[in-house]
């Protein structure tokens, strides 16, 4: 795909066009972030709202029917869907598991099991499962 950048400091609004033989994914989620002019998202803590920029998530998880946002100093709770809360994330995050998603940024390393999975060891200390579906989509956003 050849990309075109064009710079105009008297343009008077910015503007993106593309030219594709079919829609993809990758297109679609760099489409959202380009449009998308949210940078967080409002969750609960302990009976307060708090906005919680998506720079500062580490991993958005589903348990017991709840969703939980986690930082690196707390976990708050997310009332919707993962769905609902994946619908407005940056390209920044991808999918661990049907229930998880994670800043591929704040992964600090892969770790290979014996039984052949891989865990995600995020800088907090958390460790995320990843489905042998999505293995290969995170090895593309990291380059491997």
């Amino acid at each position: 795909m050849k990309v075109k950048f064009n710079l105009d400091e008297n343009l008077p609004e910015e503007k993106v066009e593309f030219w594709l033989r079919k829609m993809t994914d990758k297109v679609r989620r760099v489409a959202n972030e380009l449009t998308d002019k949210r940078d967080a998202i409002w969750c609960y803590h302990r009976g307060d709202v708090f906005s919680v920029k998506f720079d500062d998530i580490y991993l958005i998880q589903v348990e017991n029917e709840k969703t939980y946002v986690y930082t690196e100093q707390a976990t708050y709770l997310y009332k919707g869907r993962l769905y609902q809360v994946k619908n407005v994330l940056p390209a920044d995050f991808v999918t661990a598991l049907r229930s998880a998603m994670l800043n591929y940024h704040r992964i600090d390393h892969l770790q290979i099991l014996s039984n052949g999975n891989i865990d995600a060891v995020l800088k907090n200390k958390m460790h995320v499962q990843i489905s042998r579906r999505k293995i290969r989509e995170l090895k593309e956003r990291l380059g491997l």
